[in-house]
């Protein structure tokens, strides 16, 4: 074991990954990545001879990090930096063929932006080294989730529109735009998620009567743009006709519970109440108002027996 623990601290002293090059891989929060890894050498492989150190090197941190360890063939994590505990598998069936990629699972934001790298140390029976490379596989690990697709809402009362989007990362660009171009919001309000580490977006601007404004969020890493279209007229005509309904049903409820008042002792009266409310629910309540206003002929017990005489629903005299 100290022969283990010597070799990883000198194999993390010997290189500075700030300065490697490394390639851009993009990974999906809570998914998991491939760090792939393959040695080009024509010597064997031995296993049962092989270390490999794993490490990464988080951004704005100094010291690396042991991510995976394999001494002489054999997992053993003890040196693992908690961080990544439960979350690396290496595939010891392929390490003969020289693959020594790594595997990483639950991709957290804390990942965003990690360059990992491998340390590789083989030797013989005799603790002659055979092959070594101590800067394989630069990766750099860049962290993202789409956004959903954000919501417009219009507040007519003080004539702002409000976008808002969650669940991403990393933070968002967010624009809106009328028929004439860009305009101009108030600041973006962003807040990150305490639990997932994801990210929440709300923008206000203000709007004016018969605008079609578009919010868009755009996710940098994704290289990926949503967007949703709002038309202040059409929500006004909208709410108009909804307005003028509601009036309309409720003129009529006024007067047919005014007719219901004047008619109430009426027995005649009830025969043609009861055959029109029939006849009502089966139309447009708001196309009988016509026909109610007429009820009002039933302010007399002799005009209501003509009247559902006409109809004949009423009573026959003779």
């Amino acid at each position: 074991m100290a022969r283990l623990i010597s070799i990883c601290i000198w194999l993390l002293s010997v290189v500075d990954s700030s300065q490697m090059s490394s390639h851009l891989i993009i990974g999906i929060l809570g998914k998991s990545i491939m760090l792939p890894c393959s040695l080009n050498s024509s010597a064997p492989v031995v296993p049962a001879s092989l270390t490999l150190y794993w490490t990464a090197r988080l951004k704005h941190q100094k010291e690396d990090q042991v991510v995976h360890a394999l001494y002489n063939g054999k997992e053993n994590n003890d040196p693992q930096f908690p961080f990544y505990r439960n979350r690396t598998q290496i595939f010891k069936d392929q390490l003969s063929s020289g693959n020594f990629s790594l595997l990483l699972k639950d991709l957290r934001v804390e990942d965003d932006l990690t360059t990992f790298f491998l340390f590789y140390h083989q030797e013989d029976g005799n603790y002659n080294t055979l092959n070594q490379n101590k800067e394989m596989c630069l990766t750099t690990v860049k962290v993202a989730k789409s956004y959903h697709k954000p919501i417009v809402t219009v507040n007519y009362e003080e004539w702002k529109a409000e976008c808002t989007s969650q669940g991403g990362y990393p933070k968002p660009r967010l624009t809106w735009t009328n028929q004439n171009g860009l305009l101009d919001p108030e600041v973006p309000q962003i807040v990150q998620d305490p639990g997932s580490g994801t990210m929440n977006i709300s923008s206000t601007v203000n709007i004016t009567e018969n605008q079609t404004v578009t919010c868009a969020i755009f996710n940098p890493t994704l290289k990926e743009t949503l967007n949703t279209t709002r038309s202040t007229g059409e929500e006004q005509v909208g709410l108009s006709s909804g307005i003028k309904a509601g009036i309309g049903v409720v003129a009529v409820a006024v007067i047919g519970s005014a007719l219901v008042f004047v008619c109430w002792k009426s027995e005649s009266c009830n025969c043609y109440l009861s055959s029109q409310l029939s006849f009502m629910s089966q139309r447009n309540l708001l196309n009988e108002y016509d026909d109610i206003k007429q009820l009002s002929l039933c302010h007399s017990r002799e005009h209501a027996t003509e009247w559902c005489r006409y109809t004949g629903d009423g009573p026959t005299t003779t």
